[in-house]
């Protein structure tokens, strides 16, 4: 039986305009795990606090305690952030290395599915990538803003830095975190071990605290904390108050190449495909082979290359050359992004399941009752089919009822942006994406979308992750 955190938020201005309060997420929370026969862990309450950042003491309560738990349930998206970089922080960063899975009641976002694991590892990527890039118009906005030495404003703030009237500002407490990773790093420490003392140190930054090293890996390779502004081809150097020196990122540059030739980086494949492609014959894996000149992807049963690895001593299955092969994935992926039923699936996602939409359904369906209603008695009162004084009775009577009624909808913020709309903006130009991505951005497409890849002489089948 699953463990269920319930965690809600609401601040002042929303609980009193429009109809957040706690006790009501609270009520439908609990009645929907009841209804999944599911057991309430504890429940997460943040009171009167936005969801533009992470400075929450009930959500930071429940960071610490994902081991007392199995889900995450929220009324609705936005009540656990509307930042969809923290949104995404929390759900790739948090709940799924602890397999924890997130849930959202009104849009139907579930990450225990596979499709909505698939969704939020290239959602994960997809957030990687700067909206602006695909728009040309908004792009070219930014670069001329870059040229003249101002951030290009909103989205990602590095660490170690506020964002005032177009220029990046040195926040004291955040930079004096920047100044010690450097300083341990160049005197030979370890991201883990970085972490850990971060941890120990009970350090914090506008995003979260130390919970991972990837944390720690980006700021050793962000430039912007030596004065420098990048944004595409624009470079400009003293854009802004510079944290370390020149030099010290440049040794920490020498250092971090060094120990990537050394161990090699952490968690990646050296191909897009590998892990991915299996024999249609024996079920055994294939495997890359380069030969300098060309890349072949062969099945271990007929090369025999690993013994542990053979299912099937006398397997014949075709070995493919990466030149012909990849094109023919890179088509289907392409074909896949674009194609109605990703869209279809996306918009499917988005509605809000019949358990909790069917309130605002039946709400509606009778306001346009009483407006019909209304429509009538006027039409009776103009042909003296009904006394004026029955006639405001009943109108109202109808009024008051359509009032109540009215206030009773769940509202809809139309200009939230969730992760299913950067979804549908990103699919719209799913060849401009997968152009943009780079090789360790395109493999996370790939492990997100598929399942698996199955050879069978000339055959190539794919087998979709949903």
């Amino acid at each position: 039986m699953n463990r269920a955190a319930l965690y809600i938020r609401v601040s002042t201005l929303e609980q009193a305009q429009e109809g957040y309060s706690v006790g009501e997420q609270k009520e439908r929370l609990i009645a929907y795990c009841k209804a999944k026969d599911w057991i309430i862990a504890d429940i997460y309450v943040d009171g009167g606090y936005t969801g533009s950042n992470l400075n929450r003491p009930g959500i930071q309560k429940l960071i610490s305690e994902t081991d007392k738990f199995d889900l995450v349930l929220v009324y609705k998206l936005d009540r656990l952030s509307r930042s969809q970089r923290d949104t995404l922080y929390l759900i790739e960063e948090i709940f799924r290395p602890k397999g924890v899975d997130f849930i959202s009641m009104q849009e139907s976002f579930d990450t225990s599915t596979p499709f909505g694991k698939a969704m939020i590892g290239l959602l994960a990527v997809f957030a990687q990538l700067e909206r602006e890039q695909i728009k040309e118009r908004t792009w070219m906005g930014r670069v001329a803003r870059a040229k003249t030495g101002l951030h290009h404003g909103g989205g990602y703030i590095p660490i170690g830095y506020e964002y005032e009237d177009g220029h990046l500002v040195i926040n004291p407490y955040e930079a004096e975190q920047v100044r010690k990773i450097y300083e341990w790093y160049l005197a030979g420490a370890s991201l883990k071990t970085i972490t850990d003392r971060l941890q120990e140190a009970g350090y914090t930054n506008k995003y979260s605290s130390y919970t991972s090293w990837s944390s720690v890996r980006n700021i050793l390779g962000n430039e912007t904390y030596t004065g420098r502004l990048h944004f595409g081809d624009v470079v400009v150097d003293h854009a802004h108050e510079a944290i370390i020196s020149t030099e010290q990122f440049n040794a920490a540059q020498v250092l971090r190449g060094k120990k990537q030739e050394q161990y090699g980086t952490a968690f990646q494949s050296k191909h897009l495909l590998t892990g991915l492609i299996f024999c249609g014959h024996c079920g055994g894996r294939y495997y890359l082979r380069n030969t300098g000149k060309y890349t072949y992807y062969a099945c271990y049963s007929r090369t025999k290359q690993i013994k542990s690895m053979v299912k099937d001593p006398n397997c014949k299955n075709k070995i493919w050359k990466g030149s012909e092969l990849e094109p023919i994935i890179d088509a289907k992926i392409r074909e896949l992004l674009s194609s109605p039923q990703m869209a279809a699936e996306i918009a499917a996602a988005r509605k809000p399941k019949p358990a909790t939409g069917s309130r605002n359904t039946e709400v509606e369906k009778r306001l346009r009752e009483i407006d019909k209603q209304i429509g009538k008695l006027m039409e009776l009162y103009q042909h003296d089919d009904i006394p004026a004084e029955l006639l405001g009775e009943r109108i109202n009577k109808l009024y008051n009822e359509r009032t109540a009624l009215e206030s009773s909808l769940t509202p809809v913020v139309e200009d939230e942006v969730t992760p299913f709309d950067l979804a549908e903006a990103l699919i719209s130009d799913a060849a401009q994406v997968w152009d943009f991505a780079d090789e360790n951005q395109k493999r996370r497409i790939l492990q997100s979308l598929i399942s698996r890849i199955v050879l069978t002489d000339d055959d190539v089948k794919i087998e979709w992750a949903f």
